[in-house]
């Protein structure tokens, strides 16, 4: 879902920009940048995912009321790189995003926000949760991490985005009852199964691609 600046009020705009910038001070600041200074694969890798991710965005199914669902891909970006990684791979993507639409710059912020920022940050949180409290092996890793948590964040981040439209008289309540809150979770399980099996695919096929896997916890001697 991509919030379109003009139909925003101020509030929400400045509002956007200013938590963004706070949690994007906050990615530069902690960040692994060891894990990629001069690693040229490494570097290769976290830009050809943004690239991805800007075309899955540039993507989506159009429906009544210039309303837009499209993929994610945050819990996958997240399970990869780590939130930090994660967050400014989907600020480069969106940027593309930006400079192909017509969303306007000022919208930057709170897109952002919701869907990068909140799926990130849901991802990451029920990562730490499962790595604490569930048994450590590969098929609790994959469901768990790969389509549960990328369900659970798509849920939330188009909550949030109902109800900074409803806030922002972008729709009414009954125009988003009928085209967009009864497909928020349709879309739960196709992005759940979509990063699920994108993240198995990594873990078969370049597991060192996949910052949060580690065979020592997830499969020797299970």
């Amino acid at each position: 879902m991509n919030l379109i600046a003009d139909s925003l009020g101020l509030g929400t705009l400045v509002g956007g920009w200013v938590l963004f910038v706070l949690i994007l001070i906050w990615a530069l600041k902690t960040a692994p940048w060891h894990k990629v200074d001069g690693d040229r694969g490494a570097q290769h890798v976290l830009l050809g995912m943004a690239v991805i991710v800007f075309f899955i965005w540039q993507v989506g199914a159009s429906i009544d009321n210039g309303i837009t669902f499209h993929f994610l891909l945050m819990t996958l970006m997240t399970m990869m790189f780590g939130p930090q990684f994660a967050i400014l791979a989907m600020l480069l993507a969106l940027i593309g995003v930006v400079f192909e639409s017509d969303l306007g710059w000022l919208a930057l912020g709170i897109n952002a926000v919701l869907m990068g920022v909140v799926p990130i940050m849901v991802s990451w949180f029920m990562y730490r949760i499962g790595a604490k409290f569930l048994e450590p092996n590969f098929f609790v890793y994959l469901f768990y991490n790969g389509f549960l948590s990328a369900a659970v964040g798509i849920v939330i981040s188009l909550g949030l985005s109902t109800l900074v439209m409803l806030v922002n008289d972008v729709h009414t309540m009954s125009v988003l009852k009928q085209s967009f809150i009864v497909y928020i979770p349709l879309m739960a399980t196709p992005e759940g199964f979509v990063n699920g099996m994108l993240l198995a695919a990594m873990i078969l096929l370049k597991p060192q691609w996949v910052a949060t896997f580690h065979d020592s916890n997830y499969i020797n001697g299970k």
